[in-house]
């Protein structure tokens, strides 16, 4: 019995210990640090003349709006249904109107 007690308790300080020793490592020890090098390279390039050409294409388009003025548009009937307005829920027991 205190066998077992001895061994329980000194695998939890082993245990407990390794997790100090993680802790102060995320907590106290400095982080690599990262250079950030601020140069554009022939990709960066290329995206962004790629992108440019989008945008000019983009603002290129006309929309054709004279089918709005054509009959078999104007013909054109919805056939969408409204929807049932149905009570949700119980009436609540704390407002006046009751």
């Amino acid at each position: 019995m205190k066998n077992s007690k001895n061994k329980r308790t000194v695998i939890l300080v082993i245990i407990l210990l390794g997790l100090l020793i993680i802790a102060y490592k995320v907590i106290f020890m400095p982080g690599t640090s990262v250079d950030v090098v601020d140069t554009m390279d022939t990709t960066d390039i290329l995206a962004n003349s790629s992108t440019g050409d989008i945008l000019k294409e983009i603002e290129s388009i006309n929309f054709d709006t004279s089918i709005m003025d054509d009959q078999s548009f104007k013909s054109l009937k919805s056939i969408e249904t409204p929807l049932i307005s149905l009570p949700i829920g119980r009436n609540n027991p704390f407002s006046s109107s009751n």
